[in-house]
């Protein structure tokens, strides 16, 4: 089998040329094989700088919306209250302070409804916690008296460590 190099090669050909359409030629590399002679490998190369800057635009633009969109979540789950004037009326069983690194007041109430209630089973106290130390002390006082005490609390979608270990957050009592 004889190799004959003289013809030119079909996938090195330039298509583009022989349609008249007008580039400006830049000097290409080129190489030149010792063995063969006069054959010529071009290594040119078509396409634009521009593409991978695009891309790596389209990828900040990606993570700064991932971002927001994270921080957004966040910030509703967490620091937004989804209930803002609950009322509950009940008797105060239990205030204690709870935590090992944030210490917070977590109470419990009993509802009247669940005591009255003789066809179902008792199910469970009213939970709270109170981020104040002052009304965690005045809601103290009430422990145990037997005097039903109006709380009006904030209710969330998640629990923070300095806010407490519960969902609802008591923001004010009155006697009732």
């Amino acid at each position: 089998m004889n190799f004959d190099d003289k013809d030119n090669d079909y996938f090195l050909h330039n298509f583009k040329e022989g349609e008249g359409e007008s580039h400006e030629k830049s000097p290409r590399p080129t190489v030149t094989r010792p063995d063969a002679g006069s054959t010529t490998i071009d290594f040119t190369t078509t396409g634009s700088v521009e593409k991978p800057r695009r891309r790596r635009h389209g990828w900040r633009w990606f993570f700064f919306i991932v971002i927001v969109a994270l921080g957004v979540t966040v910030y509703i789950r967490y620091f937004v209250p989804h209930v803002t004037e609950s009322r509950s009326v009940g008797y105060v069983t239990n205030v204690e302070k709870r935590g090992i690194l944030f210490h917070t007041f977590e109470g419990e109430m009993i509802m009247p409804a669940q005591l009255a209630d003789t066809s179902h089973v008792y199910s469970r106290d009213f939970t709270f916690s109170i981020p104040d130390d002052s009304l965690a002390r005045v809601i103290q006082s009430y422990q145990g008296t037997g005097k039903k005490v109006a709380l009006t609390c904030k209710k969330y979608y998640g629990t923070l460590p300095w806010r407490g270990a519960s969902k609802t957050v008591v923001t004010s009592i009155e006697p009732y």
